[in-house]
């Protein structure tokens, strides 16, 4: 079961995004967050990565990471997701489709990975 964020959401500081100006990423390729949610610093780093690494073919952004625990069964639940990480997911969500979004090259392949309906809806 995952403990509840320990940093800001995004959502609680209205302030501009920290930039890290000069640090350059570029033979950075593929990179892949676990975890993603809405803390700002995350999001800030995201932003980051994106504007710094000239050779990025991929990002994925995974919310939950049920991948792991997922089962074939239709009547299992598949994962052991704690109640903060699901009620999290949404607000992963919506920061990046505002802030991640619009700002992912054409060049890059975004990926978003949501828990699946299993996880979300069994009891």
């Amino acid at each position: 079961v995952a403990e509840p964020m320990e940093h800001d959401s995004i959502f609680r500081d209205p302030s501009p995004l920290r930039r890290m100006p000069g640090h350059r990423h570029d033979k950075l390729k593929s990179v892949k967050i676990i975890g993603f949610n809405s803390a700002k610093s995350l999001i800030e780093l995201t932003v980051h990565i994106i504007e710094n690494a000239g050779s990025l073919e991929s990002l994925t952004l995974d919310t939950a990471d049920c991948s792991l625990g997922c089962s074939d069964s239709e009547t299992e639940r598949c994962s052991t997701l704690g109640q903060s990480t699901l009620m999290e997911v949404p607000r992963a969500l919506f920061a990046i489709r505002r802030y991640v979004e619009g700002i992912v090259p054409s060049t890059v392949k975004l990926d978003v990975l949501e828990p699946c309906a299993r996880c979300c809806n069994a009891s």
